[in-house]
């Protein structure tokens, strides 16, 4: 118990945890309140994912950087699934789709952007000549 007490003490973040309660007890006393339950849950959650990401990172730290990035990449979008899941259950189509969508762009883009990089940091003499090689030492800045 040490331990959590210790680090809800140098982490700020980790004080949010106590609106996990206090958004579920708003949910079940005043549902109509629409405004306040978002910003309740979003400011709960913040913690949470913080606590998520801290979790993988010690699963890495002990077991490898294979099953950690096995674990981050299966476990980094749980807050999305939840929400997701959410939405689905409360007969919101519309924004799961969207949000769908968005991550594979985002993701699509990132891995682009990452090649891009890569390759313009593998580039190690001026031998290759035009206009992509200049293009992706532009990008990777």
């Amino acid at each position: 118990m040490d331990p959590l007490l210790k680090e809800l003490r140098h982490n700020p973040v980790l004080w949010l945890l106590a609106l996990v309660p206090v958004a579920l007890i708003a949910a079940k006393l005043s549902p109509a309140a629409h405004t306040l339950l978002f910003v309740l849950s979003v400011l709960a959650i913040v913690p949470l994912a913080a606590l998520l990401s801290r979790a993988t990172e010690s699963v890495a730290a002990t077991t490898g950087d294979a099953v950690g990035g096995l674990l981050n990449a299966t476990l980094g979008n749980l807050t999305e699934l939840v929400i997701a899941a959410a939405a689905l259950r409360a007969g919101e189509y519309a924004p799961v789709k969207g949000s769908i969508a968005g991550a594979i762009v985002t993701n699509t883009l990132f891995m682009l952007g990452a090649s891009f990089f890569s390759a313009a940091s593998s580039i190690t003499s001026r031998s290759t000549t035009g206009l992509l090689p200049d293009w992706t030492r532009l990008c990777s800045f």
